[in-house]
């Protein structure tokens, strides 16, 4: 453990004033000048600043109790007895042309001395009792200054380690609380900068095609912000970090790899607020937060490539589900963004969001177990095929059920024909009994109906399609969710959007 001895001069001193604080010498020189007459002064010099004539005379040749100090001629007298103190084991006496008698005590372990322990301004020269009195009052302070010592070191050990151990904690929390790789990023960021108080977060993943890094996420706090650009791997900072796999630091960025088997990228922060430059623990602290980050980054990386494939295959899935309704026109692309608007006035989580959207394509998967002669029949339905209509949900959460990532898109494919009142099929579900997703999609599903071309009637205009959704609100519809479409509906983008499905011009 680094003791008192092994700091620099600065940082001795800096010990050793908040030391005196401390101590309180005012308290110390009030009870000695008890025994050592009214006029005594007590003064804690540090070791380099004995052989300093300014230091001394900074510290000693001050008025006292006794009266002002009239010149600095005491100095060399001072300086003498450190010089005798540094040598010797015991207390030095001197005498003051000025300012009477005073003694010095060197602060030591072993040979080393780390400051002295000066009295002034004694009109008598000091018994041996007294000096004895004042080598066993020195020895104190000496132990309380290891004691002290030993502690700050100690502290500065623990901390860094306790903050590592909470940042494990809390990063172990992101991995199971986000899937999603950008707002996964964006807590890290924001959570780097928290615990080294930063001012600025770039997260920067590798392009191993490119040989490059790509930011990802920036957070910046400061009035200049930075721009946002690539860094080749090798370059700079960050590009260092990733090439030789460790921490790049100096005094107003730390860079550090995300490594998971291989590096996958480097959190990079910049400017603390107090303007204390990075150091060692902080290097620490970073190395344990980027082995948790690395891990969730990459289950990240991991969830989007199999929700590509999901959304890959559902898309195929869609496909043949239109395919076999001749003559339908379903504009997807504008239903797709109609549901995730929606869903997003009910404060639907990104993943419920992607549960709407896959319920969104999919939500008459059914029909492929429904004959085509009756999809595509013009004139009315017998009650026979009827019935095999009101069956598709049930058979399209079955299709849907058996895939195992769309589990949780069945029920909204199961109940999207119930209606608010309870009128609905295939279980006849009352308001709240419906699934939320269900009667969001009971209302996108029916305007997708209506002005979408069928082969039994041609498709309704815009205005027709929203008035019947209107009117059906609190009957066929949650009149909330009503309210949430009608207001998306509002939006120029959207109706453009529309327009551009089904006419392919705004």
């Amino acid at each position: 453990m680094t003791d008192f001895y092994a700091l620099n001069f600065g940082e001795q001193k800096k010990m050793l004033a908040d030391f005196a604080g401390d101590l309180n010498l005012k308290k110390a020189e009030s009870a000695l000048s008890k025994i050592l007459g009214a006029g005594f002064t007590l003064h804690l010099i540090g070791a380099n600043a004995g052989a300093s004539d300014e230091k001394v005379s900074e510290r000693l040749c001050r008025p006292g109790k006794s009266g002002k100090c009239a010149s600095f001629s005491c100095i060399d007298a001072v300086k003498e007895s450190i010089r005798k103190a540094k040598k010797s084991t015991g207390v030095e006496v001197f005498q003051c042309p000025v300012s009477g008698y005073g003694f010095c005590y060197a602060l030591k372990k072993e040979s080393t001395a780390l400051g002295y322990v000066v009295g002034c301004h004694m009109s008598e020269k000091p018994s041996q009792a007294h000096l004895d009195l004042f080598g066993y009052f020195a020895e104190t302070i000496l132990s309380c200054i290891r004691k002290e010592t030993q502690l700050t070191e100690l502290y500065k050990t623990i901390k860094p380690r306790a903050i590592a151990l909470s940042t494990v904690h809390t990063v172990h929390r992101l991995i199971s609380s986000s899937l999603y790789l950008d707002e996964l990023l964006m807590r890290v960021a924001r959570l780097s900068m928290q615990i080294l108080n930063a001012q600025r977060c770039s997260i920067k993943l590798v392009d191993s095609k490119k040989k490059t890094l790509l930011p990802k996420v920036t957070v910046d706090h400061r009035k200049a912000k930075a721009r946002l650009k690539k860094v080749k791997i090798g370059r700079w900072a960050p590009g260092k970090a990733v090439k030789y796999g460790k921490s790049i630091k100096g005094d107003t960025y730390l860079a550090t790899p995300l490594i998971d088997e291989e590096v996958i990228g480097v959190i990079t922060l910049y400017d603390k607020a107090d303007k204390q430059p990075f150091n060692n623990f902080d290097v620490e602290i970073m190395r344990t937060m980027c082995e948790q980050a690395a891990i969730a980054i990459k289950n990240a990386q991991l969830y989007k490539e199999q929700e590509k494939l999901t959304m890959g295959s559902i898309k195929a899935l869609a496909q043949i589900i239109e395919s076999r309704s001749a003559g339908i026109c379903t504009p997807k692309s504008s239903f797709l963004r109609i549901a995730q608007l929606m869903g997003q006035e009910f404060g639907l989580r990104e993943h419920d969001l992607k549960i709407l959207q896959y319920a969104t394509l999919l939500h008459d998967a059914g029909e492929l177990m429904v004959p085509e002669s009756v999809l595509r029949k013009r004139g009315k339905l017998t009650e026979k095929e009827y019935r095999l209509i009101k069956e598709h949900p049930l058979k399209g959460a079955k299709i849907i059920k058996s895939l195992r990532s769309l589990k949780q898109v069945a029920p909204i494919i199961m109940y999207h024909h119930e209606n608010f009142n309870g009128t609905g099929y295939p279980k006849g579900l009352k308001g709240a009994e419906i699934p939320l997703g269900a009667r969001i999609m009971a209302v996108v599903g029916s305007f997708e109906a209506m002005i979408g071309k069928r082969p039994y009637r041609g498709s309704l205009s815009l205005k027709k399609a929203i008035e019947e959704v209107k009117k059906y609100s609190g009957r066929q519809f949650d009149p909330k969710v009503v309210r949430a479409f009608l207001k998306t509906l509002r939006r120029k983008d959207i109706i453009n959007l529309i327009n551009k499905d089904r006419y392919g011009r705004k």
